[in-house]
């Protein structure tokens, strides 16, 4: 699933995303548009969506998201 499939599933907008894994609105708009991230904001908002969905999710389990160390 891609992070937008796992947004639309958990019923969030982008700025609710947003502040719930506590990153820019920018930020979660560029992963979504499979633009490369910060790997620690990535990981912020892949954990909110894992925590909003109630079940683990892993970098690894999310299609197109890209991100730099």
């Amino acid at each position: 699933m891609t992070l937008e499939d796992l947004r639309l599933e958990a019923h969030l907008s982008v700025a609710a995303l947003s502040r719930k894994a506590g990153v820019d609105m920018k930020t979660v708009k560029r992963a979504i548009d499979g633009e490369p991230v910060q790997k620690v904001k990535a990981v912020a908002i892949v954990d909110a969506l894992s925590k909003e969905l109630e079940r683990p999710l892993k970098l690894e389990d999310i299609e197109g998201i890209h991100y730099a160390y």
